[in-house]
């Protein structure tokens, strides 16, 4: 499936404690269990303590365990992290009285960030870890392109029977960023799962405007993080295929209809999706104008209101208090805008919106600027994963910005990881750690396509 092929076993990578394997092993479990089936994955365990709870109890008794949590933290895009984490508490905690585990709940978005603590603290104290992981993530591709969007296909077709699977614009993330840890060179994907994951994108394009925009962003950036014009060119075939298949639909006329999908799945609708980017125009959707109105007077009450320094806190339910309700009685309440920055700006006041950019913007410019380090180094392996690492976080939060992702545990808790992994190899690549180099050409991984 990828040229990433290795003799060496998993726990040859990680020589570490019984109980760092076990939640190592459980944790990417867990991460590929969300990708794979979505919000039902993550209602497994007993409430409220639910298997990303469970996940991140376990981790981070593990990373008091094990040690280095210090090292996670003393750093720049670290003590950012913090501080955020620290406010957030502040406009947490007087609420949790009055709304229970709603607070909590609501403060999840930022305090899913434990993990990028726990995942950084196991791989700097053995580096090892970083290839674990990256051989993880390399049998977890297959899963992502073969698996899910077949269970997918069958919630949507079957909904009464399955009703499972990922949201489309979620699984679009995870799709994006494997393409474009293809078309960096990273690995290398056999022609069947590149229009696998070519037909699922079309699928996503018609339901979710975010998936297109998301694929968009992520193969530009992997056009621009590629050396040569390697990945120019795979994305010119691509958009060939593309444009070929959605040719043939438009001339048949092909259409997919289901009650569970939020549109049909046709040519014409995919046509429609892409003008109404640019015209604004939607005859079947207006949520467009019930986004801007509300994230309109998050803006006002904050911004040039009376919530500037504290915002509404976490707890309460800002579509009932703004007046934005839009769930039936049959429906879970909606909570959130559709924009994670709105959110936070809505919960937090100005200081916390001022602390996100912040912890964000500091992991962002630190992983740029290691990544063009890597490049002057010429250290070929460390710039794809820089690259990637940039591209999957990229693509998270670009589409937490028109849907509801970073507020609950299925695209959260992978956000953070991302960001945990990227702390952590910022770390050992200013230090040169030798070890992981030398562990990586011991045991043979071509980790280059």
């Amino acid at each position: 499936m990828t040229a990433m092929a290795t003799s060496r076993t998993d726990s040859a990578l990680v020589p570490a404690p019984r109980l760092v394997r076990v939640f190592l092993h459980f944790f990417c479990f867990v991460l590929a269990g969300y990708a794979v089936f979505g919000k039902d994955f993550a209602y497994l365990g007993f409430p409220p303590l639910y298997i990303g709870e469970m996940a991140l109890v376990l981790g981070a008794a593990v990373a008091l365990i094990a040690g280095n949590l210090t090292s996670a933290i003393l750093n720049l895009p670290g003590l950012a992290l913090a501080l955020l984490m620290i406010w957030t508490a502040h406009r947490t905690i007087p609420y949790w009285s009055q709304y229970g585990l709603d607070a909590p709940r609501d403060a999840m978005i930022v305090f899913y960030g434990l993990f990028a603590y726990v995942i950084a603290s196991l791989v700097l104290q053995r580096p090892s870890t970083f290839l674990f992981l990256v051989e993880r993530y390399k049998r977890f591709i297959s899963y992502a392109i073969f698996l899910a969007p077949i269970v997918v296909a069958l919630g949507a077709a079957f909904p009464p029977l399955l009703g499972i699977g990922p949201h489309a614009a979620d699984l679009a993330c995870h799709l994006t960023a494997i393409f474009a840890l293809a078309l960096i060179g990273f690995v290398r994907l056999r022609p069947l799962a590149f229009l696998l994951i070519l037909l699922f994108e079309l699928f996503a394009f018609t339901q979710a405007r975010e998936a297109m925009i998301v694929f968009v962003v992520g193969c530009s950036l992997a056009i621009a993080f590629s050396p040569g014009d390697g990945a120019l060119r795979r994305i010119l075939a691509c958009v060939g295929v593309c444009v070929t298949v959605g040719g043939i639909l438009f001339v048949v006329d092909f259409r997919f209809d289901s009650e569970d999908l939020r549109r049909p799945v046709s040519a014409r609708q995919y046509v429609e999706n892409v003008t109404s980017i640019f015209t604004g125009g939607d005859n079947e959707d207006e949520t467009r104008e019930w986004r801007l109105n509300w994230w309109t007077d998050i803006t006002n009450y904050t911004l040039h209101g009376p919530y500037f320094w504290t915002g509404k806190g976490f707890g309460p339910n800002l579509a009932d208090t703004d007046g934005y309700q839009t769930s039936g009685p049959d429906e879970a309440p909606l909570r959130s805008p559709h924009n994670a920055h709105m959110t936070i700006l809505a919960r937090g006041g100005v200081p916390e919106f001022v602390l996100w950019i912040s912890a964000l913007g500091a992991w962002f410019g630190a992983m740029t600027r290691q990544l063009m380090e890597a490049r002057r180094l010429r250290d070929d392996w460390w710039a794809s994963v820089f690259a990637f690492l940039l591209i999957y976080w990229t693509a998270i939060l670009v589409a937490s910005s028109f849907s509801v992702m970073l507020e609950g545990p299925v695209v959260g808790i992978w956000f953070w990881t991302i960001h945990g992994v990227g702390l952590a190899g910022l770390i050992l690549h200013r230090h040169r750690v030798a070890s992981l180099q030398d562990r990586r050409l011991a045991a043979h991984v071509p980790f280059a396509g």
